[in-house]
């Protein structure tokens, strides 16, 4: 079992033989089928995990942008962290690797991304660990703390014929198997036992760990596996997921649903329903640094008013021929920036973008699409129209080695000025100057 780890939007050939070569990583023939089944599945959308295509001869699968751990059939893992800091990972050192890891973990449990209290309080030093062992210590510790509080029992009805009595005798039953054995007695008794679907999950989550995870990692299953001895492996994932139950007896159980729903249900994005083998965590990194960056900006900026994803403006207003089918107030195309700033006695608008840009290209545009600029302009035109002050917009990009500072202000010729500036994922901060 190996962890091979790669970025967003790298490359995944199709080989004889699984290595690095250069910035990307060729896989062997079974490995890089098994990735391309989750282009067929018809269960989610996992287009957008990959994109297939060909080149140099080779059938080749380009990562987009989801980040987190895929387990493949054979054992294998493939880790894709973030782009941010993405250079040839073969060359990249395991501190390198680690920084990139504790970025994302630290992003992810700030979004509440990783559920339960656990994860906010996860130590940093996990990330010397593959991704799939962070998360399955994360979930460990969720069951060991249940562990302390109780596991839950129920009453089970048994049947059987034994030389006792105990419970009721079923009198059909006894006729039939007893009327010559008259030593025996067919009886139907409750039992107290902790087999029940909440804990037959979490075995079959244990379970499922095991297989996946370094030998540290085992050795916390090993000893949590022994509190659910006389509990059964679920065999029906569905079924046990509906039977779950929810009350105030069960409240200590809340915690530890949410991970199982991401090891066995369509939590993620991107999970295999009905493929243990093929089982992953991933999130949609766009929406992990959209969710991230407006957390941290409140504790920057905490003299400034800061709300997200505001969506009380259109961008034009429509009265079709027949009134009656005049919907909304005829108002079209509704608007919703990451970020409205209420800064002192002016109105920011913020939006944010999980793209690598050149502050070393101005002739390429820096790489900053014509649809971002236009979109600035749009929200310009509805949110900030009754500005007295020239209007500014901040338009938010991570930290990379090629954008480490503010680029030069874009002024629209209604005078609305454009700051595009770098938020570093390790300091956690927005570069205004």
């Amino acid at each position: 079992m190996r962890t091979w780890s790669v970025y967003e939007f790298s490359r995944l050939y199709k080989s004889n033989i699984t290595k690095y070569e250069g910035d990307h990583l060729n896989l062997e023939h079974s490995q890089f089928e098994a990735l391309k089944q989750l282009l067929i599945c018809s269960e989610a959308d996992h287009d957008k995990l990959f994109r297939y295509g060909f080149e140099k001869r080779q059938e080749v699968l380009v990562c987009q942008n989801y980040v987190g751990v895929i387990c493949l059939p054979c054992g294998d893992q493939i880790e894709i962290l973030p782009k941010t800091h993405r250079k040839s990972v073969y060359a990249e050192s395991d501190e390198s690797i680690s920084r990139n890891r504790s970025n994302l973990i630290k992003m992810l449990k700030a979004t509440r991304y990783l559920p339960g209290k656990v994860a906010e309080n996860a130590s940093l030093d996990m990330t010397k660990m593959p991704l799939l062992d962070v998360f399955i210590q994360l979930f460990l510790q969720e069951v060991s703390l249940l562990i302390k509080r109780g596991v839950a029992r129920q009453y089970e009805t048994h049947e059987s014929n034994e030389p006792f009595i105990k419970g009721r005798i079923l009198v059909s039953q006894q006729i039939r198997h007893n009327l010559v054995n008259k030593h025996h007695h067919f009886i139907a008794f409750d039992e107290l036992t902790t087999n029940r679907p909440e804990n037959r999950l979490i075995k079959s989550a244990l379970f499922w760990s095991l297989k996946r995870v370094t030998a540290k990692t085992q050795h916390l299953c090993r000893e949590l596996l022994f509190h659910f001895e006389e509990v059964t492996s679920s065999k029906a994932i569905w079924q046990d997921l509906n039977a779950w139950q929810r009350g105030r007896h069960l409240s200590h159980y809340e915690a530890i649903r949410p991970w199982i729903e991401m090891i066995f249900k369509d939590q993620s994005p991107t999970s295999v329903n009905g493929s243990k083998s093929m089982l992953s965590i991933l999130f949609p990194m766009e929406r992990v640094f959209e969710d991230y960056v407006p957390i941290c900006l409140k504790k920057q900026f905490q003299k400034y008013d800061i709300k997200t994803q505001t969506s009380s403006q259109y961008l034009i207003s429509h009265t079709p021929s027949d009134s009656k089918k005049c919907t909304n107030d005829g108002k079209l195309f509704q608007l919703k920036p990451d970020l409205h700033i209420q800064a002192e006695n002016k109105l920011i608008i913020g939006d944010t973008k999980w793209k690598v840009i050149d502050e070393n290209l101005p002739n390429k545009k820096y790489g900053i699409s014509e649809g971002d600029m236009y979109q600035m302009l749009a929200y310009n035109q509805t949110y900030q129209k009754g500005e007295l002050e020239p209007a500014v917009i901040w338009l938010i990009y991570p930290m990379t080695a090629k954008f480490l500072k503010p680029l030069p202000d874009f002024i629209f010729d209604n005078g609305l000025t454009l700051k595009v500036l770098p938020f570093d994922i390790d300091k956690s901060e927005l570069f205004t100057k």
